[in-house]
């Protein structure tokens, strides 16, 4: 199964819309509303629906894609209680029918493509509606670790699951991706899905986040001294005057110390109030301060919707190390 290149382009349009729209609101907000993800699955999955029907792939992989939707849907709601059935409304029964969707993707799968040669499969070699329908098997597994790794607290952010399993709607296999624009060797055998992919490369970016930081500090002159070291990784030096609304944690701070007070700064912030905050600020200003040490919020969806690039271009990080 190849990409159709209008569908791909119409789904990586919508993707970046949908990271960008949201990274806005979890940078300048620190939050992302539940109604966000929920209209855009709607457009995600008709263009998956399209897609599919669209390369003949059988009744299977297209029930498949209502079982992508179903998992989608754990994220906001549980899943209907059939004990209660006389109390359904309107969303349980519409709930309840891509369960059973979904559900019958799996058992026609089973039936049909349950005897797969997986050497052939690994290889590529396989049909394109058996290896569709074993990359939908891949993606169900890949939103079970995302919602796992949420559940115990291993990604802390709700909207960076959510946009991570989105990605995974989207783009359950790299079939429905268009070739990487740059190919650095021979094709690999082996791939993370994409959504995972983009995980990857979100965290590399994350990563070279401190000495980013490190080297616009020092050419700013925010390092006076060795003690000031151990802040400029992950912080700037801000004046108090300059500072403004935008999401940051204060990390310099007045302590009593043998009843005098002393400025120190925090490697990790103090979980104080924006009040708190602001009577702190009072209180340096008062012992002649003008400047402390910020670190600004930086929410993991931002560097989600910035790894889409390499992601479209460069494909797999991982495969790419492995070549």
């Amino acid at each position: 199964m190849t990409a159709d290149p209008l569908l791909s382009t119409i789904r990586i349009s919508t993707l970046v819309l949908c990271m960008a729209i949201a990274a806005r609101s979890d940078f300048e907000t620190l939050s992302v509303r539940d109604s966000h993800w929920i209209k855009w699955v709607i457009p995600a999955a008709i263009l998956l629906l399209v897609e599919v029907n669209s390369n003949n792939s059988g009744i299977a992989n297209i029930c498949m894609a209502f079982a992508l939707v179903a998992v989608f849907s754990i994220c906001f709601v549980r899943p209907p209680d059939p004990r209660k059935l006389e109390g359904w409304g309107t969303m349980e029964v519409i709930l309840s029918t891509i369960y059973v969707l979904g559900f019958s993707g799996l058992i026609l799968g089973i039936s049909d493509y349950s005897d797969t040669n997986f050497v052939d499969l690994v290889l590529g070699d396989e049909s394109p509606e058996v290896t569709l329908w074993w990359s939908m098997i891949g993606a169900l597994l890949t939103m079970a670790v995302f919602l796992s790794a949420w559940r115990f607290r291993i990604i802390q952010g709700g909207a960076d699951v959510k946009a991570l399993i989105l990605v995974t709607l989207m783009f359950p296999s790299w079939s429905l991706l268009p070739d990487q624009m740059y190919h650095l060797g021979d094709e690999a055998i082996f791939r993370l899905p994409p959504s995972m992919a983009l995980f990857m490369w979100a965290g590399a970016a994350f990563l070279l986040a401190p000495p980013v930081i490190f080297i616009q500090n020092a050419t700013n002159g925010n390092i006076e001294s060795t003690s000031d070291l151990k802040m400029a990784w992950h912080a700037t030096r801000k004046r108090i005057s300059d500072l403004d609304e935008e999401p940051s944690w204060i990390l310099t701070e007045v302590v009593e110390k043998e009843g005098k007070p002393i400025v120190v700064n925090r490697i990790l912030p103090s979980g104080k109030t924006s009040s708190d905050d602001a009577a702190e600020l009072g209180k340096l200003e008062d012992i002649g301060l003008d400047s402390v040490w910020v670190a600004r919020k930086h929410p993991f969806l931002v560097y989600l919707f910035l790894a889409i690039a390499p992601l479209v271009l460069l494909g797999d990080p991982i495969a790419l190390l492995i070549r």
